[in-house]
C-alpha cells in the first residue's frame, strides 16, 4: 500500500513538474494570448497607443479567433489576422517583424499606412514580439 501511494505520489509530482515546464515553455506565447485578448500582459499591465485606442484589446476588434469583420467608426472593417489571411492570401506576405511594424508603427506588409483606427500600440519590444508570436502562430 505504502509503494503504491508513494508511486501515485511520484507520479503526480511529475505531471505537475510537466506542466510547469510547459507552461515557463509557452510563457512567450501565453503572454502574447494574453495581450492579444484582454489588452494586458501577463504581469497585468494594461497595453497603450500612441492615441487612445478605439477599443482596450485586440480581440475587441479583431475578435477572439482573429477573423476580424468588425465594423469600426468611418467605414473601417478590422483585419483578418488568422494566418491564411496575413501569409497565404496577402502580396508581400507578413512575416514576423513585419507584423510586429504593424502592430507598432501602423505600416501593412507593404509598407503602406494602415487606416488610421489601428492604434500604433506602445509596448516592450517583448511584449510586442509575444503578441506578434501569438497572432502568427497560433490564430489559424
Amino acid at each position: 500500500m505504502v509503494i503504491r501511494t508513494t508511486l501515485l505520489l511520484a507520479g503526480a509530482f511529475a505531471a505537475s513538474l510537466a506542466a510547469v515546464a510547459g507552461a515557463a515553455g509557452n510563457s512567450s506565447l501565453a503572454n502574447g494570448k494574453a495581450i492579444f485578448l484582454t489588452g494586458r500582459d501577463l504581469h497585468g499591465k494594461q497595453m497603450r497607443a500612441a492615441r487612445p485606442p478605439l477599443r482596450p484589446s485586440c480581440a475587441a476588434c479583431h475578435r477572439v479567433n482573429g477573423a476580424g469583420g468588425i465594423h469600426l467608426p468611418g467605414g473601417a472593417v478590422s483585419a483578418d489576422l488568422r494566418h491564411a489571411a496575413l501569409v497565404t492570401q496577402m502580396k508581400p506576405p507578413y512575416t514576423l517583424a513585419l507584423l510586429e511594424r504593424a502592430i507598432s508603427r501602423g505600416i501593412d506588409s507593404d509598407g503602406k499606412p494602415l487606416n488610421r483606427v489601428m492604434p500604433h500600440w506602445q509596448m516592450s519590444r517583448g511584449d510586442l514580439h509575444d503578441v506578434a508570436e501569438y497572432v502568427f502562430t497560433a490564430l489559424k
